[in-house]
């Protein structure tokens, strides 16, 4: 997909997004570039709903429109950087990884911390969704861009 983003073709899509009139005028046909790249986009929705059929042996709409993995895919994009491929994949490690670890970490604090009543029970494995939530909410406000925009700015 990268290949196509910086592509000629790809750059008239980004041209047709900034002002699809100014591209008309330039004799591009924005219909047929816009045939064209519904028909990409259609055909890499395919794969990804293949691969995940594979992937988990079996496909239905609690497995592909579930409430929780939208939010997934929503805070991937967004703590990784909107508008971004590297964005969206930097936030799916991130997202991926804080599901799989958070848990074990805020058990070994709780562990540590198991004196203290109040403390303890904010470290409780069973928090991780807030913790979660506290984490995106941080990204948000210190890293409007996400973090790839982030690190591309600083760049």
């Amino acid at each position: 997909m990268l290949r196509v983003v910086n592509s000629p073709f790809g750059r008239v899509l980004q041209a047709i997004r900034e002002n699809e009139f100014r591209v008309e005028a330039m004799g591009y046909q924005v219909v047929a570039y816009r045939t064209i790249v519904s028909a990409l986009s259609a055909a890499m929705a395919a794969l990804a709903g293949a691969l995940m059929a594979l992937l988990l042996g079996y496909n239905g709409p609690d497995a592909t429109l579930s409430f929780s993995l939208m939010i997934d895919i929503l805070l991937m994009v967004v703590i990784g950087g909107m508008g971004t491929m590297y964005g969206a994949v930097i936030g799916a490690i991130l997202v991926v990884l804080a599901e799989y670890y958070l848990q074990n970490i805020l058990g070994a604090i709780h562990g540590v911390l198991a004196g203290t009543p109040v403390v303890s029970a904010l470290f409780d494995p069973n928090r991780w969704l807030l913790w979660l939530g506290l984490l995106f909410v941080l990204i948000v406000t210190f890293f409007p861009q996400g973090i790839f925009g982030w690190l591309r700015h600083r760049r």
